[in-house]
């Protein structure tokens, strides 16, 4: 294995323990072992928890944003249903508890390096929808209703799906895209 895919591999396994832990509670010792490394190993690649978080919601980036592209349709009505689909799978199977961004911005308000990771996360979430749909208004639209959505599911769940269905046919509606 590279030293570039031994990263990414311990960066993966991290997003998966900060998923399930949250990041306040384990420690770099609990961390260790969750990634199956050893320290020396595991502060080689990330020299602090918090750049083991800054790894984690780096690869936990790439990963949705590739998730969400996954068979995205061609015709713009299909896409942006698609996207949201793809969110309530993601939800479903990858964040239960919500955002993984906002928890970690939740759990380290005052620590930049987060802060920026979450801003470009959420920025470049906006550009890609914007760059599905060509539109301003219909991607910030788009936009506010997949981080309602997000938002919403660790107390709705599937119904959020449901919910965020209706509305996202009035926003193509007024958009002319029904």
């Amino acid at each position: 294995m590279t030293p570039d895919e031994r990263k990414n591999d311990i960066a993966a396994r991290l997003e998966s323990a900060f998923s399930i832990n949250g990041f306040t509670q384990p420690n770099v010792a609990s961390l260790k072992e969750q990634t199956g490394t050893t320290l020396k190993t595991l502060y080689k690649y990330f020299p602090s928890k918090e750049d083991m978080i800054i790894g984690a919601l780096d690869h936990r980036h790439q990963r949705y944003l590739s998730f969400l592209a996954t068979d995205c349709p061609d015709d713009l009505h299909g896409a942006v249903k698609h996207v949201f689909d793809r969110l309530a799978l993601w939800l479903a199977q990858y964040a239960p508890n919500g955002c993984m961004s906002l928890q970690a911005l939740s759990s380290y308000p005052n620590y930049v390096q987060v802060t920026t990771a979450v801003n470009t996360h959420k920025a470049d979430v906006r550009q890609w929808l914007f760059d599905l749909t060509g539109n301003d208004s219909l991607s910030n639209s788009l936009f506010i209703l997949h981080e309602g959505m997000s938002a919403a599911w660790p107390t709705m769940g599937e119904e959020t799906l449901d919910t965020t269905q209706v509305m996202l046919n009035q926003i193509l509606k007024e958009h002319g895209l029904t």
